[in-house]
């Protein structure tokens, strides 16, 4: 098969090696996926928060998920972390050979949520800005080393890395 792009396979609405692309049947929705009946579900809301109140929840947590884009790759790689939030700076630790340290050092999304699915309510906050890797002794002194949440998973974590947040935005969902 001769290598072409998706833009290049779906031209005339046809792939060159399948023929043409049928037109998409209209089904109707499955009683298995329809969701609750929201006459008899109490509906929640959703409240945007403030900046402050963001930064406030993430103080409340101690793992979330750093999101890069790793090179070559199409869609966003996603991996949990201990973090410390710290004077409004989120900071967590790597090893020098990992996929964090070779790709979030740069532009780099942090997502913290809490959910009770139970009683569906919930908050979620995302944070999005420059990731560095702090290498000076007077930065990695200023850090409280003892505050630090101790990784999950065996092996150093001796890298330091901050993300500044340049935007936060949350939302907290709850019921009736």
């Amino acid at each position: 098969m001769v290598g072409t792009s998706g833009a290049d396979a779906s031209a005339n609405g046809r792939d060159p090696e399948v023929g043409p692309t049928p037109t998409p049947e209209r089904r109707r929705a499955s009683e298995e996926f329809a969701g609750p009946d929201p006459a008899t579900d109490d509906q929640g809301s959703s409240t945007v928060l403030e900046r402050q109140a963001c930064l406030n929840l993430l103080a409340t947590r101690d793992i979330g998920r750093v999101a890069f884009t790793v090179d070559g790759d199409a869609a966003p790689t996603v991996l949990p972390v201990n973090y410390l939030l710290l004077n409004d700076t989120i900071v967590f630790r790597s090893t020098l050979a990992g996929t964090i340290m070779r790709y979030a050092r740069g532009y780099t999304a942090f997502q913290v949520d809490r959910l009770d699915e139970e009683h569906r309510v919930g908050w979620s906050v995302l944070c999005s800005g420059r990731c560095r890797w702090v290498r000076h002794d007077g930065e990695l002194g200023r850090i409280p080393q003892g505050r630090m949440p101790q990784p999950w998973v065996a092996g150093p974590r001796d890298q330091v890395l901050k993300l500044v947040p340049a935007r936060i935005s949350g939302r907290e969902i709850h019921r009736p």
